[in-house]
């Protein structure tokens, strides 16, 4: 929220949802699966930014339908060439809000795809906003003025990850200590109640069974908190 404005409430999310079954030649190829997240129309803040996310949706739908739908077809041929059975490929779009609080809310959406193999591929895009005028957030503005905020968020995702190790909780690559700098990217960012979370995508730090590693910084400003309105006075003193 930016300073010197009033708070907004909570948001009330919603879920939009759309689901489909391609079929090629009659038989399904690709499960396609979308939710995304839906503001009510009350003011033009929360109009922007549910607007935002409909168009996000609707990008993914596209892409499905055209380009991923004609490689299952192709997928889906060649396995008949080759005497192969062949499993229906699936597309998912699914969100998780993560901070709804002091006129500021954050989710990521997760795009799924699965074409066969072992496992699918997620990729995972994140967004922070302030609820009084419908702007996305930087990350860098959670941190003070002129702050080497840069630098703080990555000693924090390194000495995590030397914790984790030590600990034997994860499996990072060798080099992540350089990787975790190159492959740093301030937009990929979300808010919980602990403070501000960075993650990165699959197969950039770990391997794929560690998911996307993600490290969280205690607030480095705290959220304002909603002005509180003034005691009523006692009724003899409305009287004077």
């Amino acid at each position: 929220m930016k300073r010197g404005k009033k708070p907004a409430g909570p948001a009330n999310v919603d879920s939009g949802q759309w689901k489909q079954v391609l079929k090629c030649e009659e038989e399904p190829v690709l499960t396609l699966d979308l939710r995304w997240p839906r503001l009510p129309d009350e003011n033009a803040a929360l109009r922007r930014i549910s607007r935002y996310y409909q168009r996000f949706a609707d990008q993914w739908k596209a892409r499905w339908e055209a380009a991923l739908y004609a490689r299952a077809c192709a997928a889906l041929a060649e396995a008949r060439e080759n005497s192969r059975p062949f499993q229906p490929w699936q597309a998912q779009l699914v969100y998780t809000v993560t901070y709804n609080e002091n006129g500021l809310l954050s989710l990521f959406s997760d795009a799924y795809e699965y074409t066969g193999g072992a496992h699918g591929m997620t990729v995972r895009c994140a967004d922070a906003w302030d609820l009084t005028d419908g702007s996305p957030r930087s990350l860098s503005s959670f941190f003070p003025p002129r702050s080497r905020w840069r630098r703080q968020v990555l000693e924090a995702v390194r000495t995590q990850i030397a914790a984790r190790l030590a600990t034997g909780e994860s499996v990072y690559f060798d080099g992540w200590e350089k990787k975790a700098e190159t492959e740093f990217d301030p937009g990929r960012f979300y808010l919980t109640q602990e403070g501000v979370t960075v993650f990165y995508p699959l197969y950039t730090l770990a391997p794929y069974v560690e998911g996307m590693p993600a490290f969280t910084i205690p607030w480095p400003i705290p959220p304002e908190l909603p002005e509180e309105e003034p005691p009523e006075p006692p009724s003899d003193q409305k009287k004077q």
